[in-house]
């Protein structure tokens, strides 16, 4: 059987603080989005349980996050099959967009789906906490949710928008954790503004209002670190985009358009970003 695992941003992402635990405390408002990963699992038929993905920057071994998936699920389910997992990559790696969470959320539906539901969701939740913050937005299967401790407690928000975006991905990788261990050595920004952007993403269509409140507290340390992500968000801006952000830790950097103008301000892009590694993609919410 074939899965999909979506792509994500992120339109709102504040940083409270830090926790007890050495996380940070965080509060979002995830977009699931089209750019979509493909997993494949069939039943193994020769007793053993192999991982694949002809992306060589993605780990498929011993205590990689797929194969933690496939223990964690074993430990909860009692269930002893084996499986061939082949991972087709189309999501950036170390982009910023959820990538792993999202394959690893899939994986471990795909196989209670393909063992016969033994695990109820509030369990499935348990073991995505387990592997990795993001996880639980993707186990929820909607298309926005606001998420809150370390972005794990997901609040589903329902499909009030059809949002359409330019999203560029530059040649080069982020580590979430070295940006989040980075901001305590910049001011955070102490005005909760996640009520107005719940408010004008509820109020339905609200393209501008969702724009004007578009907020990454990490997004400053990025660009320091990554100046020449600045042209990035320059060119996005120019080519009519209502609003413009870095997704989630980066380097991702996503604008806002209307559907008429993301095709062409996609192509306008494209030829600015045509060096080696570079991404350009339109993708709408999923």
């Amino acid at each position: 059987m074939v899965f999909t695992a979506p792509a994500k941003i992120n339109l709102y992402l504040e940083v409270i603080g830090k926790m007890d635990d050495g996380y940070h405390e965080i509060d979002t408002l995830f977009e699931r989005i089209s750019i979509l990963d493909r997993i494949e699992i069939e039943p193994s038929r020769d007793g053993r349980t192999v991982i694949r993905c002809g992306d060589s920057r993605v780990p498929t071994g011993e205590d990689s996050l797929l194969d933690r998936t496939i223990k964690f699920f074993r430990e909860a389910s009692g269930k002893t099959e084996d499986f061939n997992v082949s991972l087709e990559k189309n999501i950036p790696v170390s982009a910023g967009m959820g990538g792993g969470s999202s394959d690893a959320a899939t994986l471990l539906k795909g196989l209670n789906e393909m063992t016969g539901f033994p695990l109820e969701e509030d369990e499935l939740l348990g073991i995505g906490r387990r592997l990795g913050a993001d996880v639980p937005f993707f186990l929820a299967g909607c298309s926005f949710a606001r998420g809150t401790g370390r972005g794990d407690i997901v609040k589903e928000l329902g499909k009030r928008q059809d949002l359409w975006h330019v999203v560029v991905n530059p040649p080069f990788e982020v580590a979430t954790k070295d940006i989040y261990n980075k901001t305590s050595a910049f001011t955070l920004t102490k005005d909760r503004g996640v009520d107005k952007m719940i408010s004008a993403f509820l109020s339905g269509n609200n393209i501008k209002g969702i724009a004007e409140n578009l907020r990454n507290d990490l997004q400053g340390i990025v660009l320091r670190e990554f100046p020449s992500l600045e042209q990035v968000f320059s060119e996005l801006k120019g080519t009519g985009a209502e609003g413009v952000l870095l997704s989630g830790s980066g380097p991702t950097v996503f604008g806002i358009f209307t559907r008429e103008k993301a095709e062409k301000a996609a192509e306008t892009v494209q030829r600015v970003f045509s060096g080696e590694g570079w991404r350009v993609y339109v993708a709408q919410t999923y």
